[in-house]
């Protein structure tokens, strides 16, 4: 039996949502209260044997939050990496190569008896929880965006979340910005993802002859800090794909505010420094453009599972 998170349930929460916060390599389930606080996390990894032992996983924490929690289970959110099917309530991610056409809403709906279960894409889930509690508050219209490992968009306009016909709006990840450009996972070349994602800029040095003890962006970062210049290239080429990226968005759009979450964002100014330098270069032959803003996420770890869970909760 998994161990419980450290953070408890008050007594005298009355009503909650699960969140769940489905990314490339783990899963983090939570319980929020209707004021919006995160009361208990748990995370499992993806990296698993097959799509029904990492599903297995899930449901064991789910039930067990919710026979432990005080209170009326309002519903089930879930923010997940795409693609996903809302109309059909299945996912297919392409970071989770074991889960394909995966019913991941019928499974909680028997899981908690037939209480709502709302999907939408992780980075729309980013998106709504920043725009309602954190660095996006009171922005009528902002772009929301996840760099992590992978790279993803959700949509606010109007104060609203825009899903799309399915659900996968903002599939930015997967925008091509070089058409005869890197292999992407995908399948296809010169995605975003392929030059922005932590993984794909560690591989980009590594190409380069980059070497560390560890392999992970953390450890690439460490390196740019550390004056190396195969990592600073690296974070550079990343950074400038991923500006190009934001302008291709907000160009269409007419949006001035972008805020950004994700654990490569968490790196600090190694990243975010040439990611602001970047965009200022990208954006400066077109007038409307330079009053984009750039915006680090505050909710840091808890934006995937709070912003589930606001699904549910509004």
């Amino acid at each position: 039996m998994m161990q419980p998170s450290p953070r408890k349930v008050p007594e005298k929460v009355t009503r909650y949502a699960i969140g769940v916060d489905i990314g490339a390599t783990k899963v983090a389930i939570a319980t929020v209260s209707d004021d919006f606080r995160v009361l208990r996390k748990h995370e499992v990894s993806t990296q698993v044997a097959s799509g029904e032992s990492l599903w297995n996983s899930i449901r064991e924490v789910a039930t067990s939050f919710i026979n432990e929690s005080t209170g009326e289970l309002l519903g089930i959110g879930i923010g997940s990496a795409a693609p996903l099917d809302v109309r059909t309530g299945c996912l297919s991610p392409v970071n989770i190569p074991i889960w394909r056409d995966f019913p991941i809403v019928n499974l909680f709906k028997e899981l908690s008896q037939g209480t709502d279960v709302i999907l939408h894409g992780d980075a729309l889930a980013l998106a709504h929880a920043e725009n309602k509690l954190g660095a996006g508050k009171g922005f009528k219209n902002m772009l929301g965006m996840v760099v992590s490992t992978g790279v993803g968009g959700g949509l606010i306009i109007d104060g609203k979340i825009f899903t799309g016909d399915s659900g996968n709006s903002f599939f930015i990840g997967h925008h091509s910005i070089n058409f005869e450009g890197r292999l992407c996972v995908c399948g296809r070349r010169g995605c975003l993802e392929a030059y922005s994602s932590g993984p794909q800029m560690v591989a980009i040095a590594q190409e380069n002859g980059w070497s560390s003890s560890g392999d992970s962006f953390i450890d690439l970062a460490q390196s740019a800090r550390d004056g190396d210049a195969t990592a600073i290239d690296a974070i550079s080429q990343g950074t400038h794909a991923l500006a190009r990226g934001i302008v291709n968005m907000v160009g269409s759009l007419d949006i001035n505010h972008v805020v950004i979450g994700g654990g490569v964002v968490q790196s600090g100014d190694i990243f975010w420094k040439p990611l602001e330098k970047h965009m200022k270069n990208e954006s400066k032959a077109i007038e409307f453009l330079k009053d984009v803003q750039l915006h680090k996420a505050e909710l840091e770890r808890d934006a995937g599972v709070l912003g589930a869970a606001l699904a549910i909760l509004g």
